[in-house]
């Protein structure tokens, strides 16, 4: 009876030895899957990249195309930085769901709001 104990021990050792290696193997060829389909999708947005940029930079350009001679380097103190000192508009687009354009307030403290949201800006703050 002993030795069947010991035979089954010693039978099932290298098959568990066998099994973690073919689950280990597994694994690895599932992480060789998901980079090799990373690296596709890496290649079609790199791919699309130049595109892209294209049209970000064309949508800048409509953007500012107001008819303005914009004057961004214009300090007008009392506007935020990077605003046309004539027509208010922002170089770049704002991060938020305004595209704002300052106009000077009023008041003994220099300070601008936005015409479309009404966010103020303080040249003290």
């Amino acid at each position: 009876m002993k030795q069947y104990f010991l035979y089954a021990i010693a039978l099932l050792i290298p098959v568990a030895i066998l099994g973690w290696f073919l689950f280990a193997l597994g694994k690895a060829f599932a992480s060789l899957y998901d980079d090799w389909k990373l690296g596709k999708e890496l290649d079609e947005l790199q791919n699309q990249s130049p595109a892209r940029s294209r049209q970000l930079e064309l949508g800048r350009e409509q953007r500012l195309a107001t008819g303005c001679a914009h004057e961004f380097d214009l300090a007008v103190f009392g506007m935020p930085a990077n605003v046309c000192g004539k027509c208010g508009m922002e170089r770049e687009k704002p991060a938020g769901s305004c595209d704002h354009v300052w106009r000077l307030g009023k008041g003994a403290i220099p300070n601008s709001y936005c015409e479309r949201c009404g966010k103020v800006y303080s040249a003290t703050q």
